[in-house]
């Protein structure tokens, strides 16, 4: 027997079985019971949230037996076709790849034949947004007149692409992301069905992971019970998802919450020994701290925890301040958008936590009188010390006044923007000086592959830390200005110039 995915074998068959929807549901009833069905619809929402599972039970609902009637019967001809993607007057179109106007001119020729079999010929496009823009212009007269047995279902994941002459033509539907307590409840249920026992914090890691698509939450389970077998617990769900435990999660808490570098990094050398992912781990920190700052703030907002894990967030919380947490979650939250496009994910974490740590000071402790008479400076204090007492030192830089100074010199202005802005740092190193104007203007070129670095040496707190570091450098204010550079020509290679090369002669 063919295996049947979770997913697929626990779609949606009627309306009461649909999680999490109930005003798209009884909207949907209520216009089959009046007997207001639209011509068309407009399904929005992000993916695994139920969709085109609607649109089919609204299928059926029209062509069922019994139809159109709200509770279709799921066992007459129609029902059972439309359920497994034989019935002719259901259409289900994949506007991904089929997104031209010839597709539509077909839709256009076929659409004024009545229907075979049901009632209703219903047309369900899916990722509508994927249609060019002259297929959506032949489509949008019969669209907005169609036969009157014939219903549209556009259903799409990014509803801003659908023009608006589209979508006025349609009575939109939003589905709404799931709550984990509803995913939750759906996989407990999967799981007693399939005999499958499971942790309750693995089944809550596995929800919050979903982010609301109750698709991604079954793929997940069912990936499991192929790892797993009948029996799932809480390292199972952390080993595939590649993220860290809760005892590591509040370790790196412990430490940022004291500025102990030094175990961050190593705390960063476990998780790379024991095969973690990067970018899932630095999302599961960002929760974390979001935790803190809802523990601190006391808004009543929910934390889908145990007692027992919220107890320690509020223990934990008495190392930050709001005004810290917050600026922890902006320097993580831009490193984990890097990481989607660079390759060095670890560099990018160590470099984000050491920009979090620097300059930001441990939250107020209780007063302790120092056990010994020792002045102890901290690191960000003595780093602050010796730059105070740099700038009131009389400078002995002789001005570079050339573009040959400033390339001698690249390293040293190198290593004073990573003092000033490490990530200044990163993308400068990618860049090289080219040229110097008239007017005090240095041209850094970049390769095609580093339109990234570009942009990010050209915000506002990069590019400020390099001119900085140029002044302290060079000796006066340079400007700095990023390009691309273009592919050079390739020189010609005559026959003496490739025998001057290899130390041969010319024979004629």
């Amino acid at each position: 027997m063919t295996y049947l995915p979770l997913y697929r074998k626990w779609r949606s068959q009627n309306f009461d079985e649909i999680v999490g929807q109930e005003f798209v549901v009884q909207t949907l009833k209520n216009s089959i019971t009046g007997k207001r069905i639209s011509h068309a619809y407009l399904f929005s929402g992000q993916r695994g949230t139920g969709k085109t599972s609607t649109a089919r039970i609204f299928a059926k609902a029209l062509n069922c037996v019994k139809g159109p009637t709200p509770d279709p019967c799921g066992k007459c001809d129609q029902c059972e076709k439309i359920k497994n993607g034989h019935a002719v007057d259901v259409i289900e179109i994949d506007a991904a790849s089929n997104r031209g106007i010839d597709e539509i001119r077909d839709l256009r020729e076929k659409i004024r034949y009545t229907p075979i079999e049901g009632k209703y010929k219903v047309y369900i496009i899916d990722e509508v947004h994927m249609l060019t823009s002259e297929a959506f212009n032949a489509l949008l007269k019969t669209l907005e007149e169609p036969p009157l047995h014939v219903v549209f279902i556009l259903a799409t994941t990014e509803p801003q692409k659908v023009p608006l002459t589209i979508a006025s033509r349609c009575q939109r539907l939003d589905f709404r992301r799931l709550t984990n307590s509803e995913i939750i409840s759906q996989l407990k249920k999967i799981g007693d069905t399939e005999r499958v026992s499971i942790d309750d914090d693995a089944i809550s890691l596995i929800a919050r992971n979903s982010e609301g698509s109750l698709r991604d939450a079954i793929s997940l389970f069912d990936q499991l019970i192929s790892l797993c077998g009948q029996k799932i617990a809480h390292d199972d769900v952390i080993a595939v998802l590649g993220t860290a435990n809760a005892d590591l999660i509040f370790a790196f808490g412990d430490a940022m919450g004291k500025n102990d570098v030094a175990l961050l990094f190593n705390l960063i050398n476990r998780l790379i020994a024991e095969g973690r992912s990067i970018p899932q781990v630095t999302k599961e920190i960002l929760m974390h701290f979001r935790n803190l700052m809802l523990v601190i703030l006391d808004s009543g907002a929910v934390i889908e925890e145990s007692k027992e894990h919220i107890e320690k967030l509020k223990e934990q919380s008495k190392l930050f301040s709001i005004e810290s947490l917050k600026e922890i979650m902006r320097i993580l939250s831009r490193a984990e958008v890097d990481m989607k496009w660079h390759p060095q994910t670890r560099l990018l974490l160590e470099v984000a936590i050491v920009e979090a740590c620097s300059g930001r000071t441990a939250a107020p402790r209780k007063e302790q009188k120092p056990e010994s008479k020792d002045i102890q400076v901290s690191a960000p204090k003595l780093s602050a010390l010796r730059e105070e007492v740099a700038a009131k030192a009389p400078t002995t830089k002789a001005p570079t006044s050339d573009i040959s100074g400033i390339k001698a010199k690249w390293d040293e202005i190198l290593n004073s923007v990573k003092k000033k802005n490490v990530f200044a740092y990163i993308s400068l190193h990618e860049g090289r000086p080219e040229s110097l104007s008239d007017n005090e203007k240095l041209v850094i070129g970049f390769g095609k592959g580093f339109a990234f670095h570009k942009g990010r040496l050209e915000e506002d707190s990069s590019r400020q830390a390099v001119e900085a570091a140029l002044k302290e450098v060079v000796g006066r204010d340079i400007k700095i200005e990023c390009v691309i550079e273009t592919a050079s020509p390739k020189p010609e290679a005559s026959p003496s110039k490739v025998a001057e090369l290899f130390g041969g002669k010319v024979i004629s």
